[in-house]
């Protein structure tokens, strides 16, 4: 966007960040000088070693698709930048905390897609407790994230297709519009 009365026409007054409720998460945050940083769709699978899916412009496509559809008033807005990265995503979306083998010398924290920036800050108070022994403390016993079985994620082409297929099926279902909002019965 170029101009406060762009962003205003949205009704995007401040700079908090966005999401929206898909499975496959849009993100959205307004920068100062009124440009949209945007993330998520319909992103890539990387396991293991193989997690260079930094270019991908069929994801890319589909964020500057998406804000046009979203804000259809930005259709000339002229995208400048792309970039992407790794990501860490359990099978149930949910993240994942604790101890990292039998020793309990190594803690991890995994899984933050769609909450990752949100979920830092309490991850961050309960992995400082698993490694100072405070892990008994009320935050830890209270975060539903902590020695979580974490499900994994079934061998391509499975994950790709049958599970992210349904994941954005169920997306575009949710995103249709309801026919009482086309003027129907």
């Amino acid at each position: 966007m170029r101009s406060a009365e762009e962003s205003g026409a949205i009704g995007w007054e401040g700079q908090q960040g966005l999401e929206d409720a898909r499975n496959l998460i849009h993100y959205y945050r307004l920068t100062p000088d009124h440009r949209i940083v945007m993330g998520g769709g319909p992103v890539g699978l990387g396991r293991g070693g193989d997690l260079d899916h930094d270019s991908d412009n069929k994801a890319w496509q589909h964020l500057e698709q998406h804000i046009h559809w979203l804000w259809p008033h930005l259709s000339g807005v002229v995208v400048t930048q792309h970039w992407g990265g790794p990501f860490s995503v359990t099978m149930a979306l949910t993240p994942a905390v604790g101890y990292l083998g039998e020793d309990g010398t190594a803690v991890y924290e995994l899984g933050c897609i769609g909450q990752g920036v949100v979920m830092s800050y309490l991850n961050g108070e309960v992995l400082a407790g698993l490694l100072t022994g405070a892990g008994d403390g009320e935050t830890t016993r209270q975060c539903p994230f902590v020695n979580r079985r974490v499900i994994a994620w079934p061998p391509e082409p499975a994950a790709k297709y049958a599970i992210r297929g349904y994941l954005q099926a169920e997306d575009a279902f949710h995103e249709r519009v309801p026919a009482r909002a086309q003027g129907g019965n």
